[in-house]
């Protein structure tokens, strides 16, 4: 743990309690990880540049939240934010002020960009060489790729990952969520903990370079061996045969117009046609074994489709989930933090805006035992607490603030 300070405002003990990171990352590749190390515990102070935003604004209850609005609700908490301009010299002073007293550098500029507003690792380790520095870009530090910019969507096409996701109407598909970004933030973070490990045995931080094509195609696991060893190239699978070809599975259309997932191996097939209350089908002959099922899917898939349409996708969930049998109700995102699991997990968190509007934003998975959740810190508005933590943090003299203020060093904004 880095000699300084207690954080600014002291929480209730949770693991990383003690730890400082300064979250210089912007949009989803970065934040998303900074707040997971917010949420366990570490003290987050977002870089952000001049000028300062206004305080958050008044919302009226209902009104609609927009993707900017959303990432700050979801991506901002747990963090104190100041802005700083690191193009000046007086602005990088008080930055490498900040490093002295700080254990993590988290983000995910291009490369080349921290080299040239001399924040990079062999500045920052100069001044503090314990300083743990993690960089997420789109393809690392080096390779022909390594200036190039990156969103999601491209990864995630030259990972090969578009390439078998879908539903094989011809049309590549990305997932619905930047998985690209969050993979990349989730690999950093591992990445950071093991930093702190290594740093307690040799008092000596590093730099991680975490690269989103890399995780990419990390993700790809068990696939890479089939494919180089066995020859296979993976295409869009049908939505109806599982990856180690279980049938009958997949989705399936019921009688109120929704949908229920189904997925059933060999051990499960006779509990399914007993949950759905056509056990003769167990012994049939066309679809005892696997192989028999595999062979006639298609005449399997039509009885099932006429018996799904019987009644309620809910009400095959109940029936199947009571069973033991592998099943889900194809749900919209409100639908899916409403369920009863959801909900009994806490899955949610709920910030009151200025304005009295409720935006609720997804909790962390992570449970730690005796706990079921715990309180996120609502976002702070750009520049909120430039002053209050350079005052308390750095001890800075109000006239050392003033200065910064009128060189355009720092930016508070109507604070």
């Amino acid at each position: 743990m880095q000699e300084h300070e207690p954080p600014i405002a002291a929480e209730a003990q949770r693991p990383l309690t003690g730890i400082r990171v300064i979250d210089i990352s912007t949009y989803i590749a970065g934040p998303f990880g900074s707040d997971i190390l917010g949420y366990l515990g570490a003290e987050v102070i977002r870089v952000d540049p001049p000028p300062a935003a206004p305080p958050m604004p008044l919302r009226r209850k209902g009104e609609p939240v927009s993707e900017a609005e959303g990432r700050i609700w979801a991506l901002q908490r747990n963090k104190r934010s100041i802005c700083l301009d690191l193009k000046k010299n007086d602005g990088r002073t008080v930055f490498y002020d900040l490093v002295r007293k700080t254990d993590i550098v988290f983000d995910n500029l291009r490369p080349g960009v921290l080299e040239r507003l001399r924040i990079d690792y062999e500045t920052l380790r100069t001044i503090n060489p314990r300083i743990i520095c993690c960089s997420v870009t789109g393809f690392g530090s080096h390779g022909p790729w390594a200036k190039v910019a990156a969103y999601d969507i491209a990864v995630q096409a030259l990972s090969g990952a578009m390439a078998f996701t879908g539903n094989g109407d011809g049309i590549p598909c990305r997932w619905g969520v930047p998985v690209g970004d969050i993979t990349a933030s989730l690999y950093a973070v591992m990445g950071v903990f093991a930093a702190l490990e290594d740093r307690d045995r040799t008092g000596s931080g590093q730099r991680l370079d975490i690269s989103m094509l890399d995780c990419q195609l990390a993700l790809h696991s068990f696939r890479v061996p089939q494919t180089f060893a066995s020859g296979i190239e993976f295409s869009a699978p049908s939505p109806r045969r599982g990856g180690a070809g279980a049938v009958p599975y997949g989705p399936f259309a019921c009688g109120d117009g929704a949908w229920v997932v189904i997925g059933v191996a060999s051990n499960f097939w006779r509990p399914f046609c007993k949950a759905i209350g056509a056990p003769v089908l167990a012994d049939d002959e066309r679809f005892r074994s696997l192989e028999s099922r595999q062979k006639n899917q298609a005449e399997l898939d039509a009885l099932l489709e006429a018996h799904f349409l019987r009644d309620s996708a809910g009400s095959w969930e109940e029936r199947l989930m009571a069973s033991g049998v592998p099943v889900g109700k194809v749900r919209t995102i409100r639908e899916a933090f409403e369920q009863p699991q959801a909900v009994a997990r806490q899955m949610s968190v709920t910030f009151v805006a200025p304005g009295g509007q409720e935006v609720r934003t997804a909790a962390s998975p992570i449970r730690f035992a005796g706990e079921n959740s715990f309180p996120h810190i609502p976002p702070s508005s750009r520049g909120a607490d430039t002053e209050r933590v350079l005052a308390e943090l750095l001890r800075y003299s109000p006239e050392r603030l003033r200065d910064l203020r009128a060189a355009g060093a720092i930016d508070a904004g109507a604070a």
